[in-house]
């Protein structure tokens, strides 16, 4: 008992000197930034998430083709059933759907649709009124699978914003200038016609982590 007695000594001497080493005090205070001052850290991300003071927080995240859709049926599903079975207001949610990775273009205006219509054949994307490659944002007009409120005006209306991805956006305008076109000026259009209440941010992956750190709860749309 008493060579186990001496070993944990001398251990915790070691791990003492070794933490002194580091530069850090055995009162407790440390030479790295603590977990509270890294939390403090603000940009604009930051800044956009905090900025939404609902109670209920919730991020849709939608990174397939197909998965834009989901998301926007998940956050109908949210402000609905919320309000008619808990009396949940509006103003208490903050919603925020996520168009990322292959959905980024559901982010963009009719616009940009019609002129680049190589963006759906890219992403398999078809109408389902024609059961062809889109040529609009058909989630602007029409309701999923004929539920109310289930397209992106309808949960809008009940204070839903959006995130778009930019780094998919710069990807998108490099594939549609292909060797002859100016994909910076592609960019920089895409980024002007994005659908209401939307936000492009640096990637969709940034948004989900700044959601996530703003307290959001995070629902993956496929």
């Amino acid at each position: 008992m008493r060579d186990l007695t001496v070993h944990r000594r001398s251990f915790l001497s070691r791990l003492a000197a070794g933490v002194s080493a580091f530069g850090v005090a055995v009162s407790g205070t440390s030479a790295f930034p603590s977990v509270a001052a890294a939390a403090t850290l603000d940009d604009d991300m930051d800044r956009w998430f905090g900025s939404m003071t609902g109670a209920y927080k919730s991020l849709y995240d939608c990174a397939g083709p197909n998965s834009a859709p989901d998301g926007v049926m998940f956050a109908r599903n949210l402000i609905k059933f919320s309000a008619d079975k808990l009396g949940t207001k509006d103003a208490q949610n903050s919603v925020v759907v996520c168009f990322r990775h292959l959905a980024t273009p559901f982010g963009y205006t009719d616009a940009m649709w019609a002129k680049y219509p190589q963006m759906a054949v890219m992403l398999k994307a078809n109408d389902p009124k024609t059961n062809k490659p889109a040529t609009r944002n058909w989630l602007l007009h029409d309701l999923i699978e004929d539920e109310p409120g289930a397209n992106i005006p309808g949960i809008t209306a009940h204070g839903a914003q959006f995130a778009v991805c930019g780094a998919a956006t710069e990807f998108v305008a490099k594939l549609l200038a292909g060797k002859t076109g100016n994909a910076k000026a592609i960019e920089a259009e895409l980024g002007a016609n994005l659908i209401p209440k939307a936000r492009m941010a640096p990637a969709g992956v940034v948004a989900v982590q700044r959601a996530q750190k703003a307290g959001f709860a995070y629902t993956y749309a496929g």
